[in-house]
């Protein structure tokens, strides 16, 4: 087991390559967005979150864990003190869906979101968007908030450990605008909270998820070029 600086300093430096690791990678499968078929749509967008999960999670875990000794439990994939908390994050859940359902009306943010492009969506188009989410958002909250926020708390204390959260945060978010890397710092402030409380990720993993994939289906709903094939559009 190496100190608790060591590890980190490693989190911090992890988390900065990997994710421009991951932005290289997500350039290599971009392709051509012009004449592009419905499945080579969904194998691209798979392609993607599944990087994500290898490159912002598994890889940094095992690194985290093998060399440094710092286990998922540490990393903060357990419940931990998270069953105290899960009233106020209903009342979260409650407020991101709300603030979806109005944010979606942008048509900025309805030009990068759904991040998969299909015209035509049924249950099994859903479920791989879904899971996708989940599956990348599972790995990049087991970095940002396990091995990065955990370690520099333990490291350099609470006010440091948020500070440098929050700056790498907001500034992964930076290639999508401005607008969502201011934005990322109060939705990153909640989820740094819920975390420190708790010494669980599984909060963060879930309002992240949560929020992620509500202003999908929103913005799939109100997208003239989209729709849902299972059931009529209703006015909101």
């Amino acid at each position: 087991m190496k100190s608790t600086e060591s590890l980190a300093v490693f989190a911090i430096i992890a988390t900065v390559v990997c994710s421009f690791i991951y932005f290289i990678i997500l350039e290599k499968i971009k392709g051509n967005k012009n004449d592009q078929s419905q499945e080579q749509l969904i194998n691209r967008y798979a392609w993607r979150k599944i990087s994500g999960f290898l490159v912002l999670g598994l890889i940094p875990a095992i690194l985290a864990g093998v060399v440094f000794g710092f286990t998922p439990w540490e990393a903060g994939l357990t419940f931990g003190g998270s069953a105290r908390l899960w009233p106020w994050i209903a009342g979260a859940s409650i407020f991101f869906i709300i603030l979806n359902v109005f944010n979606s009306k942008n048509a900025g943010l309805r030009a990068m979101y759904p991040e998969l492009r299909l015209k035509e969506w049924d249950l099994s188009r859903l479920f791989i968007a879904v899971a996708g989410w989940v599956l990348y958002l599972t790995a990049y909250e087991y970095l940002f908030r396990g091995i990065l926020l955990l370690s520099c708390l333990d490291a350099f204390g609470l006010w440091p450990a948020v500070t440098i959260n929050l700056a790498l945060y907001a500034a992964l978010h930076l290639p999508k605008g401005m607008k969502e890397a201011i934005a990322a710092i109060p939705f990153g402030a909640l989820i740094c909270y819920l975390t420190i409380e708790s010494r669980s990720i599984l909060p963060a993993v879930f309002l992240h998820s949560l929020q992620a994939v509500s202003n999908e289906l929103f913005c799939i709903y109100r997208n003239l070029d989209m729709e849902y094939n299972f059931f009529k559009r209703i006015q909101i």
